[in-house]
């Protein structure tokens, strides 16, 4: 449901066009400008916590089209989102900054030096412990109002969108595209997990890994420029794409501690002290925050990122093959020694938080099967620059590789009931870490299985499916079943589930520890091992969705 506004100058829309620099021939009269969005609450309940989510948004989002000599299909888009999650407000005893939480991780390790080694996340540590603030300088140290209205903030979040674009034909046939301002750069086409979809970070404070990829990326100041060669002597078509992604750098958000959502609970770990004073004898007079400082990249054109990205169509194939060069958007831990050469930390903190330089190179490849009447999909990608975390210093720089296989099938089952076909789509990541150390809690093969069967009814109004994701390393496994009906243009509702299995295997307090390394551990990494899956294995929830369209 949209709705047309027919407008004879257009203020709004021109001087975006004009401060985002652009040299298009522009009138000055804005042809009809298109308007749809939504109102939604969202609210989740979990076992044995109560409310975890009760959000509520209200997204806008407008097209305006311009006429002008020299371009064509000249657009002004933009998608405007604003929240507020009234979690914080009614159920402040679970989440906030006066929660009470115990370290997540204390009942995976054994009793004997767990009640020792960490102390508890404190709680959004703005607005409780101006020392962890101070050191967490800006990164996952968010008060409690910036969790409860997201978008609102200095980084003008509740712009989604904003984007000025146009072609222009060339003399030969081809076609130039360009698109510039506040966007989502999609490579790839995969759920829950990224292997090319790396453009973007992710807000994985919104709903940890279960949300629409669509709604958590975070969308960055970038310009893009396609090049549209269409059919060849080779291929059926081509193009040629450039990503320049100018904003200032933006980490992952992993959720502050005191949020509902925190992935891998790293930040009520990152926002925790080491009772490194327990020590007979040592050094340490007070604990030791974990984190010491966190060093995000400053604004330079050097430190902006840049990708390329080949795509092409050969008979029932769609290829591409991709190049980017970008910040590792998760933290890499580097240890801070007492002294040079000192086994144990700084006094000061454990840890500094960096975020290296990454190139990537990787590719994908669509098949259609006639014969199987279904989509194979292949994406890989090879990384060099990443750090991965480990026991012994924090940290190792080690090339990766991820990939994912896909599989995509419509399948008429009239047993249940409906004409209409099922979509069944599975994929399988991986991971290799090339440079592995037993220290390190990632193996050095990992796989994660995800499966989405989804059905429909009455005309495709009513929407049963399940989601399963099963991470084999952490021997944990998600199931999200949900049903959505969708009575007319207006209103929608879901209702779903999503509880865990696995993910409660208990590991020594060290990974160097297991392997029988004598050196003192002070870092309990060995949570990690869990895995963002079981990591949530008491985060079993019922949800409810209503939104309505105009």
């Amino acid at each position: 449901m949209s709705k047309t506004i027919t407008t004879t100058f257009n203020h709004l829309a021109l001087g975006v066009a004009a401060a985002l620099g652009t040299s298009i021939a522009m009138p000055a009269i804005a042809a009809e400008t298109t308007w749809a969005g939504f109102v939604e609450n969202a609210t989740y309940h979990r076992d044995d916590v109560g409310i975890s989510k009760f959000r509520n948004t209200a997204q806008a989002e407008f097209e305006t089209k311009f006429d002008s000599d020299s371009f064509r299909s000249v657009r002004l888009n933009g998608v405007l989102r604003g929240t507020y999650d009234g979690v914080y407000d009614l159920n402040d005893g679970e989440f906030g900054k006066d929660a009470q939480q115990d370290y997540l991780g204390q009942n995976w390790h054994g009793q004997d030096t767990s009640t020792s080694v960490l102390t508890s996340g404190v709680p959004f540590p703005c607005e409780n412990d101006p020392t962890l603030c101070n050191n967490l300088d800006g990164y996952m140290d968010q008060d409690e109002n910036d969790a409860r209205f997201p978008e609102f903030n200095n980084r003008l979040d509740f712009i989604r969108e904003l984007y000025l674009s146009a072609d222009k034909q060339l003399d030969n046939g081809d076609i130039l595209s360009v698109r510039l301002g506040k966007q989502q750069v999609i490579w790839g086409k995969t759920d829950l997990f990224r292997v090319l979809d790396v453009i973007n970070p992710v807000d994985y404070s919104r709903h940890n890994i279960y949300d629409e990829l669509e709604d958590i990326r975070i969308p960055q100041w970038m310009l893009t420029a396609e090049w549209r060669m269409g059919p060849t002597k080779v291929f059926d078509d081509s193009n040629l794409s450039l990503v320049w992604n100018f904003d200032k750098f933006r980490p992952n958000n992993l959720g502050t501690c005191g949020q509902s959502y925190r992935i891998l609970d790293a930040g009520c770990f990152f926002s925790s002290s080491a009772n490194l004073q327990l020590i007979p004898g040592g050094p340490y007079s007070n604990p030791v925050p974990i984190i010491h400082d966190v060093e995000e990249p400053e604004w330079s054109l050097a430190n902006t990122q840049l990708g390329l990205k080949w795509e092409g169509v050969y008979g029932d194939a769609t290829f591409s093959l991709n190049a980017l060069t970008y910040r590792q958007q998760l933290p890499s831990l580097h240890f801070r020694p007492l002294g040079p050469g000192a086994p144990v930390p700084a006094a000061d903190g454990v840890f500094d938080i960096k975020f290296p330089r990454v190139n990537l190179l990787g590719g994908s490849i669509d098949y259609y099967s006639m014969d199987m009447d279904a989509v194979w999909r292949l994406e890989m990608a090879y990384t060099e620059g990443e750090e991965m975390p480990r026991d012994l210093n924090g940290h190792k720089e080690t090339d990766m590789l991820r990939y994912v296989i896909g599989f995509d099938k419509n399948i008429i089952i009239p047993e249940l009931g409906t004409r209409s076909a099922f979509l069944l789509s599975t994929q399988l990541f991986g991971e290799h870490i090339l440079d592995h150390e037993s220290d390190m809690p990632n193996d050095q093969d990992n796989w994660i299985a995800t499966a989405l069967f989804k059905g429909f009814y009455m005309n495709n109004r009513l929407s049963p499916q399940i989601i399963v994701a099963h991470d084999f390393a952490a021997k944990s496994t998600v199931y999200a079943p949900s049903v959505s009906w969708t009575p007319d243009n207006h209103w929608m509702f879901n209702l779903g589930l999503n509880f865990k299995t696995g993910g409660e295997e208990r590991f020594p307090w060290s990974v160097a520890s297991a392997f029988g390394d004598s050196t003192p551990q002070f870092e309990p990494l060995a949570r990690f091992t869990n895995g963002p899956i079981g990591v949530a294995n008491d985060e079993d929830e019922i949800q409810l969705t209503v939104r309505y369209s105009f």
